[in-house]
């Protein structure tokens, strides 16, 4: 069995303004972050290996995290936050009042971020990510991937089998993080360390 810990980064200045932060230069951990990841730290089993968004407030989280621990640590751009395209930067607020944004929350499969990424190929380039990991993790092996929430609720999905048209049925807030419990073709899947569903894979995850 191999276990993977799907990590969001913490609080961050955008968290806090209600800004569609996406890949916006500027966006870092708030003190409050901070304190939350190093908390979460606390909790966190031994870790092997630590992959992590190449974006500064994923990097800084994945520091905070792999402080005072002997893990392989390394930057992944599949894990980085989705290309928001013309709404970077945006108030959601604003953004929910836009026509498009029924679209991203119904029919996600088919949406594209104006001037922006494809939201099929987040969920690609996500669970590809995912995948490697579980693969170069050896027997007993705990892997931490530290992204962003919508890259996480899609990798989350996929675990499920809910595909992405279904990813916005999850939820995962700043700093909480989830649990792969991986044992042959199935996954088990935990929130915060406690396990809360299972989901039987073909081999893909």
């Amino acid at each position: 069995m191999v276990t993977i810990i799907l990590l969001r980064h913490g609080e961050s200045t955008a968290n806090v303004q209600r800004i569609l932060a996406g890949r916006s230069p500027g966006v870092e951990l708030t003190a409050r972050g901070r304190k939350q990841v190093a908390r979460v730290a606390q909790e966190l089993p031994h870790i092997d290996v630590i992959r992590h968004s190449t974006i500064d407030r994923c990097v800084d989280t994945a520091r905070i995290v792999a402080h005072g621990r002997d893990a392989h640590m390394t930057q992944d751009s599949r894990f980085d936050e989705v290309d928001y395209g013309e709404w970077s930067g945006l108030p959601l607020d604003d953004l929910q009042t836009r026509a498009h944004w029924e679209s991203v929350q119904k029919s996600p499969q088919d949406f594209q971020f104006p001037g922006g990424e494809a939201m099929s190929h987040v969920y690609e380039r996500a669970v590809e990510g995912l995948t490697s990991l579980r693969h170069d993790l050896g027997p007993g092996k705990t892997g931490l991937i530290v992204s962003h929430g919508d890259v996480i609720k899609a990798m989350v999905a996929y675990v499920v089998g809910a595909g992405l048209n279904n990813f916005q049925r999850f939820g995962i807030q700043p700093a909480q993080y989830c649990v792969l419990h991986v044992h042959e073709q199935t996954i088990m899947l935990g929130l915060g360390g406690s396990r809360i569903s299972s989901a039987t894979l073909g081999g893909e995850c």
